[in-house]
């Protein structure tokens, strides 16, 4: 299925929740009391009890946490005047949203969570919110993104949505852009909505991958494994999107996939399991160890070769005892230990 048309029944149906759920109500909640005005004439404990609660509640976005709203209740203790200088800056005239950005580590507390979606209560025009939500939902939205909440993450969660709402109007600002993270990770619908369309892309990839196998260079039964190996080095070391076979344009990603189970014999790393298809052909699957949305990558090391069986097992079972060294894996999955190979 297209990615921009699914996109379309996304936001279609996010609407419709958006219309009806509390999230809306909570667009304003600051309005008047995240102001410059405001914040500085509070006195000392009235400005730290704000913030308390501003940690503590998530700001109304996110869930608060009590290690944090106490971290941040020591810091501003101790450190009241750095802090209070600190929270005031997006105000003035002078403001470099990089250099305070990077100096969020100073404040204990005030993560870059909680501190971007500060900045999205003072100006949700102008300033987008960066969680664990956002760089899940975008990674689940097809984007790639890193789960790191670095200053580069910032700006390039900043750049996907400014193109979504430029997209999609009714999106207006990074306040409902980020509701709309919510709706992905957060609510039955939106997760339905995402699962389906992962389920499609992973059947299309799976399409694709078997037009390759029986393209003109994959089609032998008898393959060199250290030939195949230097095919995934350098599939590995190509940075481009697409690879052309034969003329035809194909997914990188996916001439990869099948040159990895060609390397493993169609066998599952778990269980041997090999399973042979009426054409002649064997069908396995592949999947990462570390989640591409976890930073994992596209790479031999990375990558199981498993039977739909062990591959359900392996997603779905929580991962006991994993010890993952540069040439084996091993993890006890339903009270059983599983070893593979990476090499």
């Amino acid at each position: 299925m297209n990615r921009k048309d699914y996109l379309d029944k996304i936001i279609h149906d996010f609407e419709d929740w958006w219309s009806n759920d509390s999230h809306r109500l909570y667009v304003d909640f600051y309005k008047d009391t995240i102001t410059y005005i405001n914040l500085n004439s509070l006195s000392k404990n009235d400005f730290i009890d704000f913030f308390y609660d501003f940690v503590s509640k998530g700001g109304h976005i996110q869930s608060g946490g009590d290690r944090a709203k106490n971290k941040f209740r020591d810091l501003a203790t101790k450190d009241f005047n750095n802090l209070k200088s600190f929270v005031l800056e997006p105000f003035t005239d002078k403001f470099s949203l990089e250099d305070w950005f990077h100096r969020l580590d100073a404040f204990p507390g005030f993560g870059v969570g909680i501190a971007t979606i500060y900045l999205n209560r003072i100006d949700y025009s102008q300033y987008p919110i960066m969680n664990n939500k956002t760089l899940n939902a975008l990674n689940k939205l097809g984007y790639k993104i890193s789960s790191s909440k670095s200053w580069k993450n910032y700006e390039l969660v900043k750049n996907i949505q400014e193109n979504l709402i430029k997209d999609y109007s009714n999106l207006n600002n990074y306040y409902k852009a980020d509701s709309l993270n919510h709706f992905l990770v957060a609510v039955y619908p939106g997760k339905a909505l995402i699962y389906n369309y992962q389920q499609i892309e992973t059947f299309e990839n799976i399409l694709e991958q078997t037009e390759i196998e029986h393209q003109k260079e994959n089609n032998s039964n008898d393959y060199d494994k250290k030939d195949l190996l230097n095919r995934i080095i350098n599939c590995e070391n190509d940075k481009s999107e697409k690879i052309i076979l034969n003329g035809k344009t194909f997914k990188r990603y996916n001439y990869l996939m099948v040159q990895i189970k060609k390397y493993r014999d169609y066998r599952c790393q778990f269980c041997s399991t090999k399973i042979p298809k009426a054409s002649g052909d064997f069908y396995i699957e592949a999947c990462h160890i570390n989640a591409k949305s976890k930073r994992g990558k596209d790479t031999l090391d990375n990558i199981l070769i498993l039977c739909p069986n062990c591959h359900k097992l392996f997603d779905f079972n929580e991962r006991i005892n994993e010890k993952i060294t540069k040439d084996k894996y091993s993890v006890i999955l339903n009270g059983n230990k599983y070893t593979a190979s990476l090499k």
